[in-house]
């Protein structure tokens, strides 16, 4: 069965709303997939719960999912927790006060940018739009890019980094503490993609073995780091990293997962390709 293990819904920052995302994994012939949004799970509640039926209607297995943004020794890891409870306290406790937080984030930034570059630059109605439980820097930026007021995303980005701070503390557990949340909803949770990590500095096949006894139980070994970002990784790069992660794996006993990240129909279409069947409505 082809896996894809790690999606994106407009729940956060994908752009398709969950049925669609459902299709569209039809279409590139997945059998298994999880929408993974960001510290949200909105995806299996929209329209309550339609996902779940456009999964059975296009023969797709739906994991219920989620991504966590974590701490581990200072730098920020995402860990994938997978066959939820959704109805779990701790883990729902912990994504609505990231919620509360976001949103406050997300109000203060606003009034922030529109007393710098001007009234309106960015307007509620762009960031808080229906069914976005995630409030995102990219949320912000491309409204900016859509005007005119920058001329790359890079340009934009860095203007915000410098300019635009809230105050706002986003809770974020440590991956240890990540882990336990999704032991506590059920689930069981997957280090994604850990090249990344290992490029920004920390050595995180090292670390593996500290975290499979803190319960960490799979790692996305499978995930196109070259085709999403060319400029850190060469094709050799995402071949040997794989390799060595998943003898890790092996070695620690833990589970290999395939992701791929998708956000969009342009996601799809770079690494999947054309188009496969049409799936059902």
């Amino acid at each position: 069965m082809r896996q894809d293990l790690h999606l994106h819904s407009l729940v956060s920052d994908g752009d398709l709303d969950p049925t669609a995302l459902v299709r569209e994994a039809a279409r590139r012939g997945l059998g298994e997939i999880s929408i993974t949004d960001h510290d949200a799970v909105g995806a299996y509640s929209w329209k309550d719960g339609e996902v779940f039926e456009a999964a059975r209607r296009n023969g797709v297995t739906l994991r219920v999912g989620v991504e966590l943004d974590a701490d581990l020794e200072g730098t920020e890891v995402h860990v994938l927790g997978f066959d939820l409870r959704l109805e779990a306290g701790g883990l729902a406790d912990h994504l609505e006060a990231v919620r509360l937080a976001r949103f406050e984030r997300a109000r203060r930034e606003i009034a922030i940018v529109n007393s710098l570059l001007g009234r309106e630059a960015i307007t509620e109605d762009v960031i808080f739009v229906p069914a976005r439980v995630t409030f995102m820097k990219p949320h912000f930026i491309h409204p900016l890019l859509d005007r005119g007021l920058f001329a790359a995303y890079e340009e934009a980005n860095a203007w915000y980094r410098k300019n635009v701070r809230s105050g706002v503390i986003v809770p974020k557990p440590t991956a240890v503490d990540a882990i336990r949340l999704i032991h506590g909803a059920g689930g069981w949770a997957v280090l994604a993609h850990p090249a990344y990590y290992e490029k920004s500095g920390l050595r995180i096949l090292d670390r593996l073995e500290a975290l499979t006894a803190a319960g960490l139980d799979g790692v996305e070994v499978d995930y196109p780091y070259r085709s999403s970002s060319p400029h850190v990784f060469s094709a050799e790069d995402e071949a040997a990293f794989g390799a060595a992660c998943r003898a890790s794996a092996q070695r620690l006993g833990l589970r290999a997962t395939r992701g791929t990240d998708c956000h969009s129909v342009a996601d799809f279409d770079r690494i999947y390709g054309g188009r496969a069947e049409v799936g059902q409505g």
